[in-house]
């Protein structure tokens, strides 16, 4: 892992090597319907179908105005680059903007272009695929109670590859060849590297207990498996290793918002396929390592973004399910590509479990 001073060209990223089997829609509180209206241009039609009313947290969904994933796109059964931001979320002290509301039986509609974080010059067949938790809150509050899976229908499309190659790109990769002077200095620079100290840390503890522990990679990870685990394990030791290392590695680290992606409660964002991380201005309000269980802080906070990284570890994880809650309403398969499962496994001993034995070089 990097600080860069020169943010040089970074070379594309292949495909993750993952075939994946697109579920089939089940029964849901929310329903989620996904049509084409345009070449690439995609609309939702999203649907309450519980009987009371639903709060949902408008980040890392259809409601979110990012570049972030909305919906998986899936070519001859792999997945295609995905080429937007994975934001995290700060979980508490969230304003009511930050949500929609849906009474029961209310449906609202959202449209997005897939070609806007996605290389589908090729044309030719694909698939549209969605599947998740959301967060919510209850009555007039904005703390948030739990979440809501859903899963949309299969949309397969014909795509036009030369009129997909005209939309504009969500993520300019032009930014990424810039000259960017380091802001990685003083304070925000010791604060980061006592928090990837951290991560590493916990990281290593994390891998450890997995080895050790199946009831708790059941618990998080929904299936263990010696496969499960060894992948896992793998993972969190990829972690380990880049948090271990600020000048050389997979990714590069910028301690301020390179790309006006720090919204409100927006912690710090991941460029998967720029292996970029970002930190938010709130990052550095949070503690470098908190004592308490599942909390959010700096150092989970890397552990979290590097799981985003396919030059860490790849196929790289995606934002399914954020808390608790969420995470345990996914699948297996959704869980070991989820980052905050990840990242709410490893922070489940307190500090005073942790030790400070690693000398960082930079």
């Amino acid at each position: 892992m990097l600080f860069p001073s020169i943010v040089a060209a970074l070379a594309a990223l292949a495909n993750p090597v993952l075939s994946l089997t697109i579920p089939q829609a089940t029964g849901s509180e929310l329903d989620v319907q996904l049509s084409a209206i345009g070449n690439t241009r995609i609309k939702a039609v999203i649907t309450n179908k519980a009987d009371r009313q639903l709060k949902l947290l408008k980040y890392n969904n259809f409601f979110d105005d990012g570049p972030i994933q909305k919906a998986g796109v899936f070519k001859d059964g792999q997945p295609v680059k995905f080429e937007g931001m994975l934001r995290r979320v700060l979980m508490k002290n969230l304003e009511p903007s930050l949500f929609v509301s849906l009474s029961p039986g209310q449906t609202v509609e959202r449209e997005f272009d897939i070609a806007s974080t996605a290389d589908l010059a090729s044309g030719g067949a694909y698939s549209v695929f969605s599947q998740g938790a959301i967060p919510f809150a209850e009555g007039d509050g904005t703390t948030i109670a739990g979440a809501v899976a859903f899963k949309s229908n299969k949309l397969d499309l014909d795509i036009d590859g030369a009129l997909a190659a005209t939309v504009s790109k969500a993520i300019n990769p032009i930014s990424a060849r810039t000259r960017v002077e380091s802001a990685c200095r003083g304070e925000q620079r010791e604060t980061l590297l006592k928090a990837l100290e951290y991560s590493a840390q916990l990281s290593r503890a994390a891998a450890q207990a997995a080895q050790n522990n199946t009831r708790k990679v059941e618990e998080y990870f929904m299936k263990s498996d010696a496969q499960t685990v060894e992948t896992i394990v793998a993972r969190l030791n990829a972690v380990a290793q880049e948090s271990s290392s600020t000048d050389s590695g997979a990714t590069r680290y910028f301690c301020n918002d390179r790309g006006n992606q720090c919204t409100p409660n927006t912690i710090a964002y991941t460029l998967p396929s720029l292996n970029v991380v970002v930190n938010c201005p709130i990052y550095y309000d949070l503690p470098v390592i908190s004592d308490e269980c599942h909390a959010q802080d700096q150092a989970t906070t890397c552990l979290h973004e590097f799981t985003h990284n396919p030059g860490v570890y790849d196929p790289y994880c995606r934002d399914h399910a954020y808390g608790y809650d969420g995470i345990r309403k996914l699948s297996p398969e959704q869980a070991l590509l989820n980052a905050d499962t990840y990242s709410l496994f490893a922070n489940g001993k307190p500090k005073s479990q942790t030790t400070s034995n690693f000398n960082l070089k930079f």
